[in-house]
């Protein structure tokens, strides 16, 4: 009878030890589920962020791509009242990407709107040379802020994911031929057929 007294002793002992850890267990792991949640939404937040700025911007610059055009035709015409809109509407996204990203896209953004400013300017004047000069300093600043962003956001473009798979691919078959032809043979990886 001790002996059936001390098995139900043990057994309710593991089950109670058992309860404790399942409990502790999926906690955590709701505590984790609630962590990942809680990032996904951060970056969903950020991301939409960036894509409202871009596409203020985009707003933006046709807006005063069409002010260099009439402005270029001596066209008569209220150019503030032309981009009152787009430019409302760069600043509000402007607004929510500076609260919402970490401080080099802030950065990256800040300098955008400036050159975006010179470029409305420009257009206003008409100054052809200075817009070409602008233009292809929109288009540079533009770039760098969306890589700013895909890093920020951890978005890897498929280009460079696949480049850096067929660089680690040709490399392995470099050195595999290497090894087969001795080391004092040189091999250009590209020229390697496997």
């Amino acid at each position: 009878m001790a002996g059936a007294l001390g098995g139900v002793v043990v057994t309710g002992s593991l089950s109670l030890v058992t309860a404790a850890l399942t409990h502790r267990w999926s906690e955590q792991a709701r505590l984790r589920a609630d962590r990942e949640q809680e990032t996904r939404a951060t970056r969903d937040q950020k991301r939409e962020a960036c894509h409202n700025y871009l596409v203020a911007t985009n707003l933006f610059y046709q807006a005063v791509d069409q002010v260099y055009l009439r402005a270029s035709r001596n066209e008569q015409f209220d150019q503030r009242e032309h981009v009152r809109a787009a430019i409302t509407a760069l600043q509000d996204a402007y607004v929510y990407l500076t609260i919402s990203s970490g401080a080099d896209v802030r950065k990256l953004a800040r300098d955008y709107n400036m050159v975006l400013y010179e470029l409305e300017k420009a257009a206003q004047r008409a100054d052809h040379d200075k817009w070409s000069e602008l233009e292809r300093e929109t288009h540079r600043a533009r770039r760098h802020l969306r890589e700013a962003m895909r890093v920020e956001l951890g978005v890897q473009d498929l280009a460079v994911r696949y480049t850096s798979d067929i660089v680690a691919a040709i490399g392995r078959c470099a050195w595999s031929s290497l090894a087969d032809t001795g080391p004092d043979v040189l091999v250009d990886p590209l020229d390697v057929n496997e």
